[in-house]
């Protein structure tokens, strides 16, 4: 069965779909026609570099790589384009746009009453980046910290500024908003690059309630989160070009601009299926199927073939080519070239409860506004239309609060969480790929470093953002000990793969979700929100025990995934149960590269596309060095 929240968001989608038939395509709205190539020119060809996927990470490191015009790249991408409203308009993002997605269902997830969950991808050029929320955010310094002490040597978080700043060019509110509204930023954290997170000019007059409700709970404010201080209640940007009133993408800020090279070269609505071998596990190219017409071709690379399919079908990819759990290889009936468990393992993602509350005597406009007041949606329209400003020039609202486990419950409860960690049997409680060593001493490393971030207040596990234009909120949790898996489905392996969360496999995640959501209760419970008189729907107030609301949450409010997958094919030392070196490179093989958010060892405590752009930035310099 499927989540009622995913069927909920899907409604949501429709109402806000309506919204369309109240505009029109506007001049200079579309986009640059691209530079494109069919299966049947790439076919036999060789290039210095083939990209599969033409997501974020793809696009960014095909950029930066055909900087040089004598470094010839190919980019395959499973996707189109979508130069719809529903993909620029940055309203529009508060819905799903499904059609740009690929079609993808979990495992029954045995944590979630085996549940099975849509699993959101981008299926486009562009990737996430086209579907997403936008939200633009990083982590702590701690969360980035972590990834360089399980042994990746300059992935710390003082490696990384540079790339963030890199990717990004801020635009700031005007001063008359930043004041009204108590907007801080920070320029220092940000460049001048092609990304443009902004502060937008319009929020819901209501934001200055849910902003004093967290300044009045006494939790940290920092001022600027993107420079290593990300723990508190904030200011997040949205990924939105605010002069051309559309959202700010990799297809737009690094595909677009660069169209025209003649050594980038893309290939769009065609899968990937195979990396191809020579001399041994040298890789020389790939195999990809046209979707359209259902041709396979070839096409070769002579320095470097590069992995950007997104932590559901990078693995999917090296497992079809041979790479991966020899048991998983064998069960679907694919020589074995490489037996490498940590291809698929290491699964990770932030489970989010979706609360709501009603609200009472909200201020105009809010975020029902534009479904139930015709004549504003119409005036919202012509602003928009004229000016590129107002609601419609804007997305989910900028207020987050990203909090430490001491601070959404009680010091004592977290100190006991980070003693209780290290002292659980822990093969006890993971996939039964864990009984491979090496993934095990991986985990044990894993679980030593969040032990450490349980317990103090330098890493955030829960997040709430908070727009003020409603009073739903989610209440996301960001630190898992639970470990998924992406295998190949045994009876199809060329179909989608098995995707499996385990939410809640571990008993301990169970006892934080609970935390996260009676903070997000609490909240809804300051002094500052009185007014809206706010009455909990969902799950319900009459959920009071563990039991009772733990159950509620597992029967139709917690989803096991915020759209944030990660981690399955690891950077970390092969001894730790690594897929990729702190270079990237895939143990075992020659000439064959990860760049995708698969390679994330630890999940971060944010939305992952600020942190992946500056993980595809850091990885163009790293596959130049290559060649230097």
């Amino acid at each position: 069965m499927y989540s009622q929240n995913f069927l909920a968001s899907a409604v949501q989608l429709v109402s806000f779909a309506s919204l369309l038939n109240t505009v029109t395509a506007l001049p200079g709205h579309g986009r640059y026609i691209p530079r494109q190539v069919t299966d049947e020119q790439a076919r036999g060809q060789t290039y210095d570099y083939i990209i599969a996927g033409g997501g974020l990470s793809g696009l960014v490191v095909a950029n930066r790589l055909t900087e040089n015009p004598r470094v010839k790249v190919l980019v395959i991408e499973y996707g189109g384009f979508d130069n719809s409203l529903t993909a620029s308009l940055p309203y529009f993002a508060n819905g799903l746009n499904f059609a740009s997605m690929i079609p993808t269902t979990s495992a029954p997830d045995a944590g979630l009453n085996n549940a099975s969950f849509p699993v959101l991808i981008g299926g486009v050029v562009g990737g996430g980046t086209v579907v997403n929320g936008m939200a633009y955010n990083r982590a702590a310094a701690l969360d980035y910290d972590s990834w360089e002490a399980l042994g990746n040597e300059g992935w710390g978080f003082s490696s990384l500024p540079p790339y963030f700043r890199k990717s990004t060019t801020f635009q700031p509110p005007s001063p008359a908003v930043a004041k009204e509204y108590e907007l801080t930023y920070d320029l220092k954290a940000y460049g001048n690059g092609p990304v443009k997170p902004a502060l937008t000019n319009f929020q819901f007059p209501d934001l200055k309630k849910f902003w004093s409700a967290w300044k009045d709970s006494d939790v940290p404010l920092p001022k600027e989160h993107g420079l290593g201080d990300a723990v508190g209640a904030f200011w997040m940007p949205s990924a939105i070009d605010v002069k051309r009133g559309r959202r700010s993408d990799a297809r737009a800020d690094y595909y677009d601009p660069v169209a025209n090279r003649t050594n980038l070269q893309l290939l769009t609505n065609t899968e990937v299926t195979e990396v191809l071998f020579q001399n041994g596990l040298t890789a020389s190219g790939l195999s990809f199927t046209n979707r359209l017409n259902n041709r396979t071709s070839r096409a070769y690379a002579s320095r470097e073939v590069i992995l950007a399919a997104g932590a559901i079908n990078t693995p999917k990819i090296l497992q079809l080519s041979g790479i991966g759990p020899r048991a998983v290889l064998n069960a679907a009936k694919v020589p074995v070239k490489l037996d490498l468990p940590a291809v698929g393992a290491n699964f990770q993602d932030h489970p989010v409860a979706y609360l709501n509350f009603n609200l009472s005597n909200q201020a105009f406009p809010n975020g029902n506004s534009l479904t139930v007041d015709p004549a504003y949606n119409a005036s919202a329209w012509a602003e928009y239309d004229a000016r590129k400003t107002g609601i419609y020039a804007s997305g989910r609202g900028n207020g987050v609060a990203f909090l430490s486990l001491p601070q959404i419950s009680t010091t004592e409860f977290a100190e006991s969480i980070s003693a209780r960690v290290g002292k659980q049997n822990a093969p006890s409680f993971l996939p039964a790929a864990y009984s491979d060593r090496q993934l095990l001493a991986g985990f044990l490393e894993q679980r030593r470093l969040l032990s450490e971030q349980y317990g103090g207040n330098d890493a955030a596990v829960s997040e709430y953002p908070f727009s003020g234009g409603t009073g739903f909120i989610a209440a996301a949790f960001q630190k898992p000990l639970s470990r998924g898996t992406i295998t190949l489905d045994p009876t199809n392996p060329k179909a989608q793969p098995v995707i499996q969360y385990n939410t809640l496999q571990n008993p301990l995640d169970a006892e934080m979700v609970l935390a996260v959501v009676r903070r997000a209760r609490a909240y809804f419970k300051e002094p500052a929100l009185a007014s809206l008189n706010p009455v909990e729907v969902t799950p319900g107030a009459q959920y009071e025990t563990d039991e009772a609301l733990l159950g509620a949450l597992k029967q139709a409010v917690l989803n096991p995934s915020f759209a944030h997958p990660a981690g399955s094919c690891a950077m970390s030392p092969r001894r730790l149960g690594g897929c990729v070196d702190d270079k990237l490179r895939v143990y075992g093989t020659q000439s064959l590269s990860v760049i995708d958010t698969s390679v994330i060892p630890m999940i971060p405590a944010a939305h992952l596309q600020a942190s992946q752009y500056a993980v595809a930035e850091k990885a163009a310099d790293l596959i130049k060095a290559r060649t230097r």
